[in-house]
């Protein structure tokens, strides 16, 4: 079910016909991006589909098919069980469906960029949930002044980090990003660890940051309570973390339009003696990410 072409596929085809030689990908980029903005808006305006309401269920689709386009229609259906089922009596499909819309969403915005490939074949072989938080941190430093570019897997300890930010006066900054899955149990221990496993991986001689995703099943008074000064307590040995960004994520279902989402809060704990170009950029995007300001970053039609 592939409704829309992959920036790939027009490049090899439409590209090369009208544009025979040049290999511009910014230029091939907004001609593909403008090409199937008008595309969906055609789709979604369409009056049977506004008549029916089925705006959301078309757009659910057309990201379904570009998973599908680039992955396969097995592996999504593998990754995202469910979520095609729409059952009132097991919610769960509900997480699944957006999961994987915003997982579509990112793959398509990412498809220009250099290291797609290697964001695909990391995506692939990984658990769904790590993936699409790296994507979002990676979508998330796009709003940024600066240049993002994805890690690859080195296996030399202080060289795996996720994610290069060049960043003007702070320079490079080496990103680690952390999830933890759903399922996990809350405790000060988890944190601690995630933390050491965080601080192995960035490299000796520079500071970064550490994104971190935590499960909504941990909201409560203990994390209220424990967590600002377990992670304070876990970085302060260490100068390779100088600011750590976490990700909480609380579900939101409105019964009467019938849509889901996950309202994402975002906390920052700094390292008493982060670099002060440092701390500033990581000021500037927590101030971003409140006001939910993302102008420089690509963003998906559907």
């Amino acid at each position: 079910m592939t409704y829309l072409p992959t920036f790939a596929k027009f490049v090899r085809t439409d590209w090369a016909r009208d544009h025979p030689g040049d290999c511009d990908t910014a230029r091939q980029w907004a001609v593909y991006n403008d090409r199937v903005y008008r595309e969906v808006q055609d789709v979604l305006q369409d009056p049977f589909i506004v008549a029916q309401r089925g705006q959301g269920i078309v757009a659910e689709e057309l990201a379904k098919g570009i998973l599908e386009a680039v992955f396969d229609a097995a592996w999504v259906e593998e990754k995202f069980p469910l979520a095609d089922e729409r059952d009132p009596a097991n919610p769960r499909w509900i997480v699944k469906a957006y999961r994987r819309r915003e997982l579509a969403r990112r793959v398509y915005e990412f498809q220009s960029h250099p290291w797609f490939q290697d964001f695909v074949t990391y995506t692939r072989t990984n658990e769904v949930t790590s993936a699409l938080f790296e994507a979002d941190v990676l979508h998330t430093l796009m709003r940024m002044p600066g240049t993002v570019t994805r890690g690859t897997t080195t296996g030399s300890r202080g060289e795996d980090f996720d994610v290069h930010l060049e960043l003007g006066t702070a320079g490079q900054v080496p990103i680690e990003v952390k999830c933890k899955q759903d399922g996990t149990p809350y405790s000060t221990a988890t944190i601690r660890n995630t933390v050491k496993t965080a601080i192995k991986q960035l490299p000796k001689g520079h500071t970064g940051w550490l994104f971190l995703q935590l499960p909504a099943s941990w909201v409560g008074p203990r994390l209220e309570e424990e967590y600002a000064q377990t992670l304070h307590d876990a970085i302060r040995q260490t100068s390779r973390i100088g600011a750590v960004l976490t990700a909480i994520d609380k579900p939101h279902l409105d019964v009467d339009r019938g849509t889901f989402r996950l309202n994402r809060d975002w906390h920052l704990l700094g390292h008493p003696d982060v670099p002060d170009p440092l701390w500033k950029a990581a000021l500037l995007l927590k101030q971003l990410l409140d006001g939910d300001m993302d102008h420089f970053a690509p963003h998906a039609p559907f």
